[in-house]
């Protein structure tokens, strides 16, 4: 090989550096560290829901990302704001998907990187370029066409999150579903629980705790590579329950970017564009 081959084929390879993981076990970042991920994002504890285990403040080490995902009430807002004020400065940034939490952030004037995370919303640059006057990065929504998500990049104004691997949530609700429905009809409590669409076929997983159930869709969604890389801050991985040696495994194949696709991986709407269908109302 030349020097010029060498350079193209590592060039070819993903930056492990840009990936942002959410870290679901403590154990899992040592191993993840020694696959060169640099950049962790830990739900916040009292503030995530979706996720068995959580983290403190002080749990989080240095250049540790915030998540929240929870909607947040007058209640958890204001207790927010108190832990918010003596936010250590080696937190690096806060990925969020409650609106109101801009007007906190602003108040406050915390120095963090600000990521808004809304899973369904951000599906055109119009809407992504308002936004990012207040915030430094959008997740782009997994809703879209690989074409749409190369309109987007092609027309944001700041580099975006792109979900490149993981679990992907379908609805959040403030309620704890499971625990109602076992409690309702005398069942077994079982948490999380793999439900079945019966029209569909589909398959979700849900998963609870004080603050409410998000049900995720069983599949892990893999994303495309085919994007423009410049215009991309991080790509997001969520690897809820994958054991340390799977997230590896996944890990190291995203970073040689191989395009093989196993039965529990879906691609989502990527090439699959949503048609609109009217019905036609017969005149009287």
């Amino acid at each position: 090989m030349t020097l010029a081959t060498d350079y193209q084929s590592v060039k070819e390879k993903m930056n492990p550096n840009k990936f942002l993981v959410i870290v679901t076990d403590k154990e899992q970042i040592k191993t993840l560290k020694e696959a060169r991920i640099t950049n962790f994002l830990f739900p916040l504890k009292d503030y995530c829901v979706g996720f068995f285990h959580s983290f403190s403040i002080d749990e989080i080490p240095e250049n540790g990302y915030l998540y929240i995902n929870r909607m947040l009430d007058t209640d958890s807002y204001q207790n927010l704001e108190r832990l918010f004020i003596s936010l250590p400065s080696t937190i690096k940034g806060i990925v969020f998907e409650d609106l109101g939490l801009i007007t906190l952030l602003e108040k406050l004037k915390l120095p963090q990187e600000r990521i808004l995370y809304q899973t369904h919303f951000a599906t055109n640059y119009e809407s992504i370029n308002e936004n990012l006057k207040f915030v430094d990065s959008i997740v782009i929504s997994t809703d879209i066409t690989e074409n749409e998500i190369q309109e987007i990049l092609k027309n944001c104004n700041k580099p975006l999150v792109y979900m490149l691997y993981g679990l992907v949530p379908v609805m959040y609700s403030r309620r704890t579903l499971l625990k109602n429905f076992s409690t309702a009809f005398s069942l077994p409590y079982k948490n999380p629980l793999t439900l079945k669409e019966k029209i569909t076929n589909n398959a979700f997983c849900a998963v609870e705790n004080e603050y409410g159930t998000v049900l995720y869709n069983e599949k892990y969604y893999k994303g495309t590579y085919h994007i423009d890389d410049t215009k991309i801050k991080f790509y997001l991985i969520n690897p809820l329950f994958l054991s340390k040696e799977e997230q590896i495994k996944i890990i190291q194949s995203l970073i040689q970017k191989e395009e093989t696709r196993n039965e529990k991986e879906d691609q989502g709407f990527l090439y699959r564009p949503t048609i609109y269908k009217i019905k036609e109302v017969p005149r009287e």
